[in-house]
């Protein structure tokens, strides 16, 4: 193969006859490091599927073709411009399905000639040249059953991806066998799309706080490597081989029950156990390990097929005589940092750190791991009709990576492995990693001391009846009610201090929880309907007082602390005023981004015109960019101007291709915030007018909401409430007050306000 065989052409030229999309720099980094070993294949992904039903290989072919057609990712070559990089997506690519015939061999023959071609499939590399990254080869064993192997580039292809084709590949062969079209949801957004926005996301300034985070992060950064039996080789070969142990069952189990018990993810338990075992080979008190992680953090993102992951990485500290539960609850807290900040490319960390790729070694972490549940199931069924695929250990392509650890869900259990390069160790070496590591992860306890107060992960509330007392109301029936009841989340269970019950719709607030203490409770209680219903007027005070039923469910005495966000913030005081009604003590009540019912009705109307206008013009803007990055649909903003929806003027640009048809998925936030229950709500709340308040009440604005005459600082509650009134500014928009810098100034003002 020769991968090199590309030559710069300008970038004019190469726009005409075809489309061109940026690379993302994922793909920039493995175009480099293809085009620095040609003859590599660590850079391959290989599946294999275990396919059965009434198969051919013209009708497997027809439905791969079919698939290469629908995904513009799997027709699309790369090609250097005078500007850089380019993702060259052909009309049309033609797929060739190689068939290896197995029928009439027995299963160890079979088994033997499909582990040769797989391995062959895998350890071949890719041209750049090349139009399309995939390959296929079909290995049936009888009309009914087969192994279907397909490799890609690490440039075209993930593992969430491959869920995606997998599924859609049983549906197609059930389509075709019934004679009817498949049913795939429409493709919204393909990787250029997605690539076209990733390259203004990164340019808008949108990322800066995380950028500065991970400066802070990798400031004075050392590699971490682990000693190998031989000195590091000028060029890599990328030879490598994969060790694995099955862990027990009951270990598995305990595992799972520690990471609970501890309020962290499993994934930090085997990476904190893994980090405590190269210590101990390595020596120094710095473990610094890569990961990757899908960046598909929004709904629009999840049908993309094509490679939306980046690297991040995990520094901890380490020192000799640590305590494992102390390094597992580190390992949680720098897991959420790197998902909060998961936008930033593992290329501009390269550049923090000042390291350069080069050809003989990994980039910046040569220690990598992996922890997978599934992609489609690992051993579940994927079926459509008569057909059904699972999925079998994918075959050594090259070790990208010295140490590459991984821990994999498989129906016989958890499994350990670990990919050596065979340039640096020796099995026995590898093997000896592994077994430190199983031998970590057996020393997890359950009951491990935590070195400092942590929220414990949400967890549902057991098993809870409504009280005989709780009635019917407009808003919610008793059934309603008692599965409200059970959706209830609760943060710092074990604390012993007065619970924040919090009236809720799409928060959360595991990141508040944590700034409150542990022994400061905290109980989500989802109050709207997920799905659209059919609710009758009712008086915001009714709506009120199965809040208050509900509250009585699960804390039937005081003292109470009332939180309510946005619309449900006049819900919380309301509750409180029924409550106090009712002979209990009400401690505090705070209100999130919660305007007063009546501050804006009772304006003049040429006041209500102006700041409805300067609302209009913060809004338009800000929507505007969101629409550019991608976090919205264009149609979804441009749907907010009247003039647009009378003349359906959507409707034209989809119809004439102006615009693509996103469909209802883009449309998800608004569904939950201004869907048809919070749009009832708001209209009860509308002729609701709440009553002088003596109490104590907190505010919480968002730094979205606008500041002047038009705008109460209080936010209009300061005409209502007669008690102690504390307003405190928090960053982020609305939909973004509880992530963690939003959560740590009103976890800080809390701490100190119900403190004293």
């Amino acid at each position: 193969m020769n991968g090199t065989a590309l030559k710069i052409v300008p970038a004019e030229a190469a726009q005409t006859g075809y489309a061109l999309f940026p690379a993302t720099a994922c793909q920039v980094r493995f175009w480099h490091e293809q085009k620095a070993s040609p003859q590599a294949s660590a850079l391959n992904i290989a599946f294999r599927l275990q396919l059965s039903g009434p198969l051919d290989a013209a009708s497997l072919e027809q439905v791969l073709a079919g698939l290469v057609a629908r995904h513009e990712i799997l027709r699309t070559g790369f090609l250097m411009t005078g500007a850089g990089l380019r993702q060259q997506v052909w009309s049309d690519t033609p797929l060739r399905l190689d068939v290896i015939d197995l029928t009439g061999r027995d299963d160890q023959a079979a088994r033997a000639e499909a582990e040769r071609v797989g391995g062959e499939q895998a350890r071949t590399p890719f041209d750049l040249a090349s139009a399309s990254f995939l390959r296929a080869v079909w290995l049936p064993r009888s009309s009914t059953q087969g192994e279907l192997q397909l490799t890609f580039h690490s440039l075209v292809m993930d593992g969430w991806s491959f869920a995606i084709l997998v599924r859609e590949l049983v549906e197609g062969l059930a389509a075709l066998r019934a004679g009817r079209l498949a049913a795939y949801a429409d493709v919204e957004l393909h990787h250029g799309d997605y690539a076209l926005w990733k390259e203004e996301f990164l340019a808008s300034g949108a990322l800066e706080g995380a950028r500065a985070h991970w400066r802070r992060e990798l400031h004075d950064f050392s590699r971490f490597d682990v000693p190998g039996d031989r000195a590091r080789p000028q060029t890599r070969r990328f030879r490598g081989a994969i060790r694995s142990i099955l862990l027990p069952g009951e270990l598995s189990e305990h595992l799972i029950d520690s990471a609970k018990a501890q309020g962290v993810t499993l994934f930090s338990v085997a990476a904190a156990s893994l980090a405590m075992a190269l210590q101990s080979a390595a020596g120094g008190t710095r473990v610094a390990i890569g990961t990757q992680m899908s960046v598909r953090d929004q709904q629009e993102l999840e049908g993309v097929v094509g490679p939306l992951i980046n690297t991040v990485i995990l520094r901890l500290d380490v020192a000799p005589g640590s305590a494992l539960s102390a390094v597992i609850a580190q390992c949680g807290a720098k897991l959420s940092d790197a998902i909060e900040h998961l936008h930033v490319p593992f290329e501009e960390m390269l550049d923090m750190v000042g390291e350069t790729s080069g050809a003989e070694r990994p980039p910046l972490c040569p220690v990598n791991f992996a922890l997978q549940q599934s992609f489609v199931g690992m051993g579940d069924e994927v079926r459509s009709g008569e057909f059904a695929a699972t999925t079998s250990p994918s075959f050594n392509a090259g070790a990208l990576y010295d140490l590459n650890f991984f821990m994999v869900r498989r129906p016989e259990g958890w499994r350990i492995s670990c990919e050596g390069d065979l340039d640096l160790y020796d099995l026995e070496t590898i093997d000896g990693h592994l077994a430190k590591w199983r031998e970590m992860l057996e020393s997890v306890e359950i009951q491990a001391e935590r070195p400092a107060p942590a929220a414990a992960q949400p967890r549902p509330v057991q098993a809870v009846q409504a009280r005989a007392d709780v009635g019917v109301s407009g808003f919610m029936s008793r059934a309603e009610l008692e599965a409200k009841a059970h959706n209830i989340v609760r943060f710092n269970e074990h604390g012993t201090q007065t619970p924040i019950i919090v009236l809720n719709n799409i928060a959360v607030f595991y990141e508040l929880a944590q700034q409150v203490g542990a022994q400061r409770p905290v109980v989500d209680m989802p109050m709207v309907p997920k799905t659209p219903q059919h609710l009758p007027p009712r008086a915001f005070e009714d709506l009120a007082a199965d809040a208050v039923r509900l509250i009585k469910t699960i804390q039937p005495e005081g003292p109470y602390i009332l939180m309510g966000y946005c619309v449900l913030g006049a819900m919380a005081l309301e509750a409180a005023h029924q409550l106090r009604r009712e002979g209990d003590t009400v401690e505090l009540v705070i209100l999130n981004d919660s305007w007063c019912p009546g501050y804006r009705e009772q304006m003049p109307w040429y006041d209500r015109l102006w700041r409805k206008v300067q609302v209009r013009m913060d809004d338009i803007p800000r929507d505007y960019r969101l629409a550019k990055r991608g976090e919205i649909s264009m149609i979804h903003f441009l749907q907010q101007f009247r003039t647009v929806r009378l003349l359906r003027l959507t409707q034209l640009a989809v119809k004439f291709g102006i615009l693509k048809n996103e469909g209802a998925s883009n449309m998800i936030d608004e569904n939950l915030w201004y869907g048809r229950n919070i749009g009832y709500l708001r209209e009860q709340q509308a002729r609701y007018r709440p009553a002088p308040y003596d109490g104590d009440v907190q505010i919480f604005r968002s730094a979205q909401v606008l500041k002047g005459r038009l705008f109460s600082h209080a936010m209009g509650w300061d005409e209502v409430i007669t008690g102690k009134l504390v307003v405190t500014e928090v960053p982020g928009l609305h939909n973004q007050m509880f992530r963690a810098a939003g959560s740590a100034v009103i976890g800080q003002q809390l701490r100190e306000r119900l403190s004293a």
